[in-house]
This record gives structure tokens, sequence and C-alpha cells, in this order.
């Protein structure tokens, strides 16, 4: 039963994204495929059982017919670290993942086993990334983000504690990639591999669309309090701006998709965002995607008033403006199972910059007679 390990060189370079778009490339292709996630370290409480984001969006979004648990048997919670370390059980970590991938490959043509950060991650407790790609018998792709030599260098660093284990690597893939740096990314780190012995599988460039969060998702990341606009928490937050100007000013930093950040009693720029919000709603176009209040400040009941007829999302946050708006724009935002314009996206991108007959193809044949061997 071929297993395909996505592997990435850090954080948030596009795996999850990478691992959606194949998910659906392959069932374009007719493919039984079934999707894993071995251990999770982000996880959340779904009907009772805790399970790993990426696990929910799959379950929900292709309709996996595997249950949470063997979908996501190992998650890491608070303390469970240390208790490891001093309490260590090698066994039970893996005796969880081979009841759940005997689960997970029945009736498959193919497994998409989804990994956690870069090849080293969960070393602490005996099941790092290329640990378990090698326990389960996988063959890996490497995700890094855009870039030459950094690029190479951290794939290179990763292949390396991937071969340690004895896994197969397929090739990278590039993900992030500028437009006006695509033909020479492409180029030169296709060549910068070949010198270590790894295929470049592709290229998949940069869309900023993929990076934008909704209202929502601001206010369940950083637990954010919605006092009004409930209904419309699906508003993609296309830029923020702090409003500590005079109105006048505040105007002019206003367009499509604004989310403004602004302490709670300065009453005057709250109205101005919410006049600009039902102007442009007069010429069918929403401006201001939600009002974030700092401070823990909420505006007087009449002025409450206006916010909830203004069908605006308004959250407030107890932390100062500077606090709460750094939080802000550093927030990265995982794609969940409402963001169906993103998971659609995701699923074109791969198909356009992934040749799915040829990852196939070199998945099933790699490490048999006379396909391509790993370098000594």
């Amino acid at each position: 039963m071929p297993r395909l390990f996505v592997s990435a060189t850090r954080q948030n370079v596009g795996k999850t994204t990478t691992s959606i778009g194949l998910f659906g490339l392959f069932r374009e292709m007719g493919l039984r495929v079934h999707f894993i996630k071995p251990v999770g370290q982000r996880f959340v409480d779904q009907a009772g059982q805790r399970a790993d984001e990426d696990a929910v969006l799959f379950g929900e979004v292709f309709g996996e017919d595997v249950s949470l648990t063997d979908m996501s048997p190992v998650t890491i919670p608070p303390g469970f670290t240390e208790n490891y370390i001093f309490n260590r059980d090698r066994a039970a970590i893996y005796g969880a993942i081979d009841a759940a991938i005997a689960h997970v490959d029945r009736d498959v043509d193919l497994t998409i086993v989804e990994g956690t950060g870069h090849a080293g991650v969960g070393s602490v407790i005996d099941a790092s990334n290329a640990q378990v790609a090698a326990h389960l018998g996988a063959k890996v792709i490497i995700i890094a983000r855009a870039g030459i030599g950094s690029a190479i260098d951290e794939i290179a660093l990763n292949a390396a504690l991937f071969r340690a284990e004895g896994v197969p690597i397929l090739g990278a893939i590039i993900n992030k990639v500028r437009p006006e740096k695509y033909e020479k990314i492409e180029r030169t780190v296709r060549q910068g591999l070949a010198h270590i012995g790894i295929d470049l599988l592709g290229v998949v460039p940069y869309d900023e669309a993929l990076t934008l969060p909704t209202v929502g998702q601001l206010a369940s990341e950083l637990n954010l309090e919605v006092v009004a606009g409930h209904d419309h928490l699906g508003n993609r937050v296309m830029d923020t701006i702090v409003a500590a100007m005079t109105p006048q000013n505040t105007i002019g930093h206003i367009q499509h998709g604004t989310f403004v950040i602004t302490p709670g009693d300065r009453i005057d720029n709250i109205l101005v965002c919410i006049a600009s919000h039902l102007v442009a709603r007069q010429k069918d176009r929403r401006t201001v995607s939600g009002v974030l209040l700092s401070g823990g400040i909420e505006p007087d009941p009449t002025i409450m008033e206006l916010l909830i007829d203004a069908q605006v999302p308004i959250l407030i946050s107890n932390e100062d403006t500077y606090r709460i708006s750094a939080k802000v724009r550093n927030l990265v935002v995982k794609i969940g199972p409402k963001d169906v314009d993103k998971i659609e996206m995701a699923r074109r991108m791969i198909k356009d910059h992934i040749d799915g007959a040829a990852l196939l193809a070199r998945l099933r044949a790699f490490g048999v007679a006379g396909a391509p061997e790993e370098p000594k």
C-alpha cells in the first residue's frame, strides 16, 4: 500500500495546502485516497474527540469514511512532552499509530500521511517525522518556502534526517514563489537540488488570498469577544490598519476588506468606519471587514445600536492597541473546513503546478529494481 509522507522544512510553508491539493488531485485521477496525521500538535475537541485540526479539516471537506481517532491517533496536549521524557513509552505512541493506519489503509490505493513541522519535530517523544515515516514505510516529499540558497540548505538538512532513518525521498516542492522570481527559482533550485541527489517535483506560486483570515478566525485564534455582526464573521481581512489618527486621515486608509483596530473610546473613528462601510454597501461593495475595539472599552449603548445595525463585525479586546495589533498582524491562520474558496484554490494550484501522474508513478516505482536510488 503506497504511503506518501508530506513533510516540510519548517512551519507555515504550505504543508497542509499541499496535502489538500494532492488529495484532491489523486481523487480526480480516480484513486481511493485516505489521510492520516499520525502526530498532531494543534488539536481541537470535536464531538468529544481530541483530534488534530488538519484531520478535522480533511474529515469535513473530503468526507473521509474513517474516524477522527484513526486520522489523528496521537495528539500532544500541554504537559505531554515533559511527562514523556520521564515516563518514556515508545510502544504506546507507535501502538496508537499502527492501530490507526490499519483502518486508514483499508480499501484505498494511496494514503497521504501529513507530518508536523520539519523532519526532526517529535524527536523528543521518539516520534519525529523521519522516525514515523520510516515506521510506516512511507516515501517522503519535502516542502520548502521560496528561496534559492536557504531553500536548498533547509531541504538538504531535512533530507539528511530522513535518509538517516532509511526513508526514500521522492523529491521536493518549492512553495509560495513570487511570479517575478518564478522562472529563476525553478531553474536554479532544480540544478542545486540535483547536486545533492534530490529531484524538484514542482514550484507553486504565491497567492496572497491563501493567507487572508476571516474576522471569525481572528476572533477564535485571539480569543476576542464578538459584540455585533455575528452573521458576517466570514468577511475576509484584506488589510489591517490602526485608527489612532484623526477621522479625516482614517478615511484615507480604509479600502476594500480593511480590518480596523481602534481604542474603544475613539468614537469619532468608530463612526467614521461605520459611515464608510454603509456608503460602500450602498454601492454594492463592502469596505470594512470588521472593527476591533482595544482596551476592553465598549461604546455607549446608543453607539452600540448603530454598530449592530451596520451589520459589520465588532470585536473587543482587553489588551491595549499596540499589543493586540501586533498579534493580529503576526497571526498565521491555517485553512479551515469553512474556507471553501481557499480549499478550491489549493487544489487548483497543486493541479496546475505538480504532475500528479508522474508523482504517482514515482511513488509506486521508487525503491524497486531499476528505480532511482538514494545517494550514499
